[in-house]
């Protein structure tokens, strides 16, 4: 197993939503993540994705290896300013991420190598 730190800013939430176009109230405004529930503003799902993939693709995979397929689930909000330990396990083709913040499990998948 493999332990790999990420780290999401309130600039990187910010410059997604700039270039996503997705500048929905519960990433970029406090009062209003609290209005639907949250404990603050939360990070874009596909910036997690992206983010994800690119530490473990610079991490652990070699420039030949080539995502086949791609699956993260997640099981509770990504804050700006959380750490998030992605604990991945490689083994032949596939690689199994966990990703871990404050002692409870937030995103699990796999990556699908060809």
């Amino acid at each position: 197993m493999i332990e790999i730190q990420l780290f999401i800013t309130q600039q990187d939430i910010e410059n997604y939503a700039g270039v996503s176009g997705d500048h929905n109230p519960i990433h970029l405004d406090e009062e209003q993540a609290r209005n639907y529930g949250f404990s603050g503003r939360i990070a874009h799902g596909m910036l997690i994705m992206g983010k994800v993939w690119s530490k473990v693709s610079s991490s652990i995979l070699t420039p030949n290896d080539f995502p086949y397929k791609y699956e993260l689930d997640f099981y509770s909000p990504i804050h700006a300013e959380d750490i998030v330990a992605l604990q991945v396990v490689y083994d032949a083709d596939r690689l199994q991420v966990v990703g871990i913040c404050e002692g409870k499990i937030v995103i699990k998948g796999s990556i699908i190598i060809v």
